[in-house]
């Protein structure tokens, strides 16, 4: 029996604890008691937004709030009360935060915000949530969130169309300025192509919304159309996203804001030269109203329409009477700040990304509350550790020695910490059928270790079986064998059109291998030490 001391110094018991180390750091729990609140939405739209994405300032999604005003804040709820005392218009507000620069080590600063009605600083502006435990990321099914299977509404298409549609998607989506949203195509085994659309916290109407709107938006003045987004010449040049375009007129104002008991918003697009002349030319001869409440417009408004609805009607000042202009304010509203913005987004994206090329037909929708999310990973984790207890009392019934039961038990923990490690480092999105792949995989590591066990114990009077490294060898190939026929039915799941299939496999596939590579080999040099003879 080889003493604790030879075995912990040896290469592959080492490996095993490095690999923990790294994981731990790489997972990173919040062991320094960092306090504050965690940025996850900061709109694109806001004052603050636009300098963060100006480079202006690092408070950025990721970041660390500590403070408001000098009140440390801790908690979510803590933040929106110090907010909302201290963001009113007329203020400034300072906002402290920090930012990670190495691990466990922050840099701090602060940012002047100016709070004005057409700048507002609020929760519609601004989400935060408490410092996450871990740098784990978890899947829609976990947080929350829509997931929409769609293709092409059409007989037959090509990998061009799909493309132009994720392209079209991507930029409709980028611009509703919400993290995390991945499209991709994937194709099923027949060979059928789809678009796969995530969008974490995001509700199933608006992701509905987002992704069937066809993007034809039209104006017209009386019977004269002024811009076709499906017209080339007569396009949409660019979609004003922050305060302060260089097309945006002055003194209107930008974004949300209260307007007799209801709230509006407005922003600016520049159109092309030809929308511009048309805009010249269906004004010119237009008469300006002298009384009433409209006095000082043009007689007939301008009209958009977006797929045929009409979403806005604008009086034309009489100022701009035959005038040349490729700058126009679209405005619009809602009874509450949150569904005024929600509008705003949603018809920013679609002028912004422009017309799909085909329209689409939904294939699947998946949508999931965070509630349940969270019940699900507090259910899984439930299930892991049950998996460790009876995987512990069936080890100790076979041996009857608490040695061997508890170094495998550590060892499958090892294990299940390390493939976590390499799923924080590589940004892998655990989803529920991913957590269910590493269910799965501690069985498959017992086995491999009631493998090295027994051929350890099992001693023989033939030669071959008499030095303990010949008996881990024969160990091994069995666990290599098992490992690559487990993995050639595993492999084709990686490329199925079904995410649960790929999740399943990916992660016990990663399992099998960091086992295969870390984990067995020290399992075997610490069995081997308590109950081998010969070489080793």
């Amino acid at each position: 029996m080889t003493s604790a001391k030879t075995i912990f110094k040896d290469w592959r018991v080492i490996l095993v604890l490095l690999a923990i180390v790294v994981s731990f750091l790489a997972i990173q729990p919040n062991i320094i008691g960092l306090k504050g609140v965690q940025l996850i939405y900061l709109s694109p739209n806001s004052f603050l937004g636009n300098l963060s994405a100006r480079g202006l300032t690092s408070l950025t999604t990721g970041s660390i709030i500590t403070g408001i005003d000098g009140i440390p804040v801790s908690n979510p709820s803590g933040f929106y009360s110090a907010l909302n005392k201290t963001a009113v218009p007329g203020s400034t507000v300072v906002i402290h935060y920090g930012n990670e620069i190495f691990p466990f080590v922050y840099s701090y600063s602060s940012v002047d915000v100016s709070v004005t009605n057409q700048s507002p600083l609020n929760s519609t502006y601004m989400r935060v949530e408490g410092i996450p435990s871990t740098q784990l990321n978890y899947g829609l099914d976990i947080i929350g969130g829509t997931q929409i299977t769609i293709v092409p509404n059409e007989t037959s298409y090509n990998g061009t169309v799909l493309s132009n549609i994720e392209s079209v998607l991507q930029t409709r989506l980028n611009t509703y300025g919400i993290s995390g949203i991945s499209i991709s195509q994937i194709q099923a085994i027949s060979g059928k192509s789809f678009i796969l659309v995530s969008m974490p916290n995001v509700g199933e109407a608006q992701a509905l919304s987002l992704i069937q709107n066809q993007g034809i938006f039209y104006a017209k003045i009386g019977n004269q159309t002024i811009f076709n987004s499906t017209n080339k010449t007569e396009k949409i040049l660019t979609v004003c996203l922050s305060a302060g375009c260089p097309f945006n007129n002055p003194g209107e104002p930008y974004g949300v804001y209260p307007s007799n008991g209801v709230y509006s918003f407005s922003f600016g697009i520049e159109t092309s030269k030809q929308a511009a002349l048309n805009f010249q030319a269906a004004t010119r001869n237009l008469s300006v109203i002298s009384a009433g409440s409209n006095a000082g417009f043009l007689s007939k408004p301008i009209v958009m329409y977006l797929n045929g609805k009409q979403i806005s009607s604008l009086e034309i000042s009489s100022a701009l009477k035959g005038q040349f202009t490729q700058d126009i304010i679209i405005t619009g509203g809602g009874t509450t700040q949150q569904q005024a913005l929600a509008s705003m987004k949603t018809l920013q994206s679609v002028l912004e990304s422009g017309s799909l090329p085909v329209p689409v037909k939904i294939v699947s929708i998946q949508s999931v509350s965070p509630t349940a999310g969270s019940e699900f990973v507090q259910q899984i984790y439930i299930l892991l550790l049950a998996a460790f207890i009876g995987v512990s009392l069936m080890v100790f019934l076979r041996y009857k020695d608490y040695r061997i039961a508890s170094v495998i038990l550590l060892t499958s923990i090892a294990e299940i910490i390390i493939v976590f490690g390499i799923a924080a480092l590589i940004k892998w999105t655990l989803d529920i059928p991913s957590m269910a792949g590493i269910i799965a995989s501690i069985g498959i590591s017992v086995d491999d270790q009631i493998i090295i066990t027994d051929e350890i114990k099992r001693g023989s009077a033939k030669e071959e079986y008499t030095v303990t490294s010949k008996r881990i060898k024969r160990a091994f190939f069995i666990i290599f064998v098992s490992f690559f026929s487990f993995s050639a039915i595993m492999f084709p799941l990686l490329f199925s059109s079904a995410s649960l299939f790929t999740g399943f496999a990916l992660t016990t596939i990663l399992a099998s291998l960091v086992g295969l590579i870390i984990t067995r080999p020290a399992y075997a040099r610490i069995v081997a030490g308590m109950f081998g003879s010969g070489g080793v």
